[in-house]
């Protein structure tokens, strides 16, 4: 399959306490620097750009869509030699939604994607929604996000209704577009106990990163998880109707990963930074439960250690490929800098975060020139190859 190399605009919008909305299009500026971002990542050679649509507020107004800001942005990627990634829910919904968990979101949600695969019909990768798991999780769990609940009863309701926006914003792109390459994105995350007494706990944290997946894909779950779900207010013909109408059709499993995605666990619920095994060991496990492709839909890191960091995860993904798993892409997220992910985007402080190619005035990132090396690379040659020590220095 063709590898592909790609980067992404940070689009996340989630509301956090207080009310307010931490909006990364505004934050980033993108939102009036469209064609001068977009004329960045042509430059680089980059081919593929993961996309987010303004779900809160193209779908604002329950009835009536304003795509003045859409049509604007999608006609400028068309203008370009970029394909794009569109992201359809990236953690935000519209403000007279109490949340991810409320129960009109999947019909309003719906609506939406009808609406825009009949606008813009040329396009043909989607990701119809941006990690389930952890929207439900910082939104429902955590207590950060939109609803910012803090109980398991809440994160199942909110899971399922993310689940169900997937499924269903599948089956609609694909009766318009048949050919359609859905990238489902969610964390790359390992869970490793740090003494006996916590394999238990490991093995539950594991299993729930994967439901986003497999309630998406209607992938079987455990009897364990399934009991579990059911405690918090899933219902048994939820599962059914995720078993039977979920699909992995022309699926890419996107995975997230970051430097502290491989975690360690103790008996009493704490969560430690664990020793890097490496994303192609991590990856190897998505693709063995799966049995599609593997991408990996977003890393980065600090500047100062962004090339570093690059070389290792590229190299990994790369050795990834070689051992016969399908591997299809690899993205650098994001394009920009952005503001204030250091918390999670929890509090407004407005601090910039350096994991961009480029910085917020726009001036590459020496990550960039490495990057775009690659790009240009892989589609000379048609595949990817590792990153040779001395390149990279």
């Amino acid at each position: 399959m063709p590898f592909v190399v790609a980067t992404g605009v940070e689009c996340s919008a989630p509301v956090i306490r207080g009310g307010s909305r931490r909006d990364q299009l505004l934050l980033t500026e993108h939102w009036t620097r469209v064609e001068e971002d977009l004329d960045l990542v042509a430059a680089m050679g980059i081919t593929h750009l993961r996309y987010g649509v303004p779900f809160h507020v193209v779908a604002a107004d329950p009835d009536h869509f304003d795509w003045a800001w859409t049509d604007v942005a999608m006609a400028a990627l068309r203008d370009r030699p970029i394909e794009p990634i569109v992201d359809l829910l990236h953690f935000a919904v519209p403000d007279d939604l109490s949340g991810i968990g409320d129960p009109a979101l999947p019909a309003r949600y719906a609506a939406y994607v009808r609406a825009f695969v009949e606008r813009y019909p040329w396009v043909r990768w989607y990701t119809p929604v941006n990690e389930p798991y952890i929207t439900a999780l910082f939104s429902a769990k955590n207590g950060w996000w939109n609803e910012q609940q803090r109980t398991y009863r809440a994160f199942v309701q909110a899971l399922r209704n993310v689940a169900r926006c997937a499924v269903e914003g599948t089956r609609i792109i694909r009766e318009r577009r048949p050919d359609a390459v859905f990238l489902q994105s969610d964390a790359c995350e390992v869970f490793r106990p740090a003494e006996p007494a916590a394999t238990a706990r490991a093995t539950h944290l594991t299993e729930r990163g994967w439901l986003g997946f497999d309630l998406t894909y209607g992938h079987p779950i455990s009897e364990t998880m399934r009991r579990w779900l059911l405690r918090y207010g899933m219902e048994p013909a939820e599962l059914d109707w995720f078993r039977d109408q979920g699909s992995s059709e022309s699926a890419i499993v996107g995975l997230d990963y970051y430097p502290l995605n491989e975690r360690l666990v103790t008996a009493r619920g704490a969560s430690l930074p664990g020793e890097r095994q490496g994303f192609d060991l991590a990856a190897r496990t998505f693709h063995e439960r799966y049995g599609v492709p593997i991408m990996l839909a977003e890393t980065n890191h600090q500047t100062d250690l962004a090339v570093a960091w690059l070389t290792d995860v590229w190299n990994e993904t790369v050795a990834l490929a070689d051992s016969g798993i399908p591997v299809a892409g690899f993205c650098w997220y994001s394009l920009t800098d952005q503001v204030d992910w250091d918390t999670c985007l929890r509090e407004p402080n407005g601090t910039v975060n350096s994991f961009g190619l480029v910085d917020l005035g726009r001036i590459r990132r020496p990550v960039a020139t490495l990057y775009e090396s690659l790009a240009r690379q892989v589609t000379l040659t048609g595949r990817a190859a590792a990153i040779p020590r001395a390149q990279a220095a």
